[in-house]
């Protein structure tokens, strides 16, 4: 099937696997087809931690969006969507490799991060690094946060965003650690489990007075951008820090 202009048509989201544009899209292509499918963030929103709110003005129930900046050690976290279908199941399928070629994914998730930042350049112009939330080197099927960071930097090929070099890593995990994803976490054994994964992290270049955007896949309580937010803001002199995630997990959903 072709367009108009004679080339072939895009197919929709997640069918990107099947998609003709699956290795030569653009950042601005692919997040266009991805908005036509994905869950996009409540009109209604935290403006700490993306989650949905009842109305305009309604508290967030989230622990973490009561404690002041700086307790909470970064200033906001974005969404690109909700953590819902097909996002959700498209996340899952590339963290896990639930599916042969699921790898493939962090090419199209890389292209979303850049399209993100494109459409939102205002709010990011004064950033001055950008960084993904390290995972451990032996974490299998794949690095998934390094592998997307690395898609990322390869699709800004005019170098408009500071996306970290990924073969001069800023922030390295050293060990695996506790996982803290999945149903049945309770909200202090998430923070537990940040913590550990803090403490394995070992910052390999300065980012004295930075502004940082730390990168992740999904944003379930926020207990690892405190940790981590923390340590790059009290070890490594961070200025600040904010948060850029692929979906936001709902109230009483899994990641």
């Amino acid at each position: 099937m072709t367009h108009a202009a004679g080339l072939p048509a895009r197919l929709v989201f997640p069918q990107c696997r099947n998609c003709a544009y699956r290795f030569n899209g653009t950042t601005q292509g692919c997040a266009e087809c991805a908005a036509s499918a994905i869950r996009p963030l409540a009109e209604h929103h935290c403006g700490v931690c993306s989650q949905t709110l009842g109305s305009a003005g309604a508290k967030c129930g989230n622990i973490i969006c009561d404690w002041d900046t700086k307790t909470r050690s970064f200033i906001r976290v974005d969404a690109l969507a909700l953590y819902a279908t097909p996002l959700e199941q498209t996340i899952k399928e590339y963290k896990y490799g639930l599916r042969d070629g699921s790898q493939g994914w962090g090419v199209i998730f890389g292209r979303l991060i850049v399209g993100w930042l494109h459409a939102h350049a205002a709010e990011v112009a004064d950033i001055d690094l950008i960084i993904g939330n390290p995972s451990a080197p032996d974490r299998t099927p794949i690095q998934h946060i390094e592998t997307m960071m690395r898609a990322a930097h390869a699709e800004d090929s005019i170098g408009r965003w500071p996306i970290a070099d990924p073969d001069s890593p800023v922030l390295v995990k050293t060990a695996e650690t506790k996982k803290s994803a999945g149903g049945g976490v309770r909200w202090h054994e998430k923070m537990e489990a940040a913590k550990e994964h803090a403490a394995a992290l070992q910052l390999r270049q300065n980012v004295e007075g930075k502004r940082i955007l730390l990168v992740d896949d999904v944003f379930t309580t926020g207990a690892n951008f405190h940790t981590v937010g923390k340590l790059l803001m009290t070890e490594g002199g961070a200025k600040e820090v904010r948060g850029l995630v692929l979906a936001r997990v709902p109230f009483g959903g899994r990641a």
